[in-house]
């Protein structure tokens, strides 16, 4: 007999797979959405202010102006809510220590009285006290060290240096590098620069603020 005819198998080819390019999600950068990108923005120099109609740079000018020494006066004022905050928790840490310090002089005075021998008769109601005296101090002191108000006091104190420092500086950039140019080009360079100085400055300092207050106890170390 003959071998019975066989279909040829078909091997089938495998086709490379048409993969589709995946649309990457959207990049969030405020870092540098906050920043120029001379690529986009358009500077506006020193040539194109002087085709600037004056009366146009004046009221260019005036908002500028009203703009800047909003930021500083909310600087200013920022200091001066850190001198606050500073005083009321140095008067807050006084406090705290006075307390430890005059209750631990009253538990060295009931120990005194526990070990005297001629109060012998109160000898064990004294030692009790002491030792209820001596936990309640120990609670105070960990209440103190828990608040940590000369910390505070202390991040405050740098923090008022910091913003009044900043303030200052530009307070005499304007008066030094816009005011005595009137509505001149020049100033108007200076002005936009300047503006975009302090912006970036306040967003550092805030920055340095949140850091600096940051509340840590000092025993335990533990984290906000």
């Amino acid at each position: 007999m003959e071998p019975s005819a066989q279909k040829p198998v078909e091997i089938p080819i495998k086709k490379d797979k048409v993969t589709k390019p995946r649309t990457p999600p959207p990049r969030t950068q405020p870092d540098r959405d906050l920043e120029d990108r001379p690529a986009v923005l358009i500077q506006i120099e020193l040539t194109m202010w002087s085709g600037i109609a004056p009366e146009v740079r004046q009221e260019q000018l005036v908002a500028l102006d009203e703009r800047y020494h909003d930021i500083l006066n909310e600087l200013y004022g920022v200091a001066n809510l850190c001198v606050d905050r500073h005083a009321i928790l140095s008067k807050y840490h006084t406090w705290w220590r006075r307390v430890l310090i005059v209750g631990t002089g009253v538990l060295a005075l009931i120990n005194i009285l526990a070990a005297s021998k001629d109060l012998k008769e109160y000898a064990t109601a004294a030692a009790l006290s002491a030792a209820a005296f001596a936990v309640l101090l120990a609670i105070l002191g960990n209440l103190e060290s828990f608040s940590n108000c000369l910390e505070k006091a202390q991040a405050f104190r740098e923090s008022r240096e910091l913003f009044l420092d900043v303030a200052r500086e530009f307070d005499r950039r304007w008066d030094i590098y816009v005011r005595p140019l009137t509505d001149t080009p020049e100033a108007c360079v200076n002005a936009a620069e300047l503006y975009r100085q302090v912006v970036a400055k306040d967003r550092d300092l805030r920055a340095k603020f949140k850091e600096l207050t940051k509340t840590e106890a000092r025993t335990t170390g533990r984290k906000p």
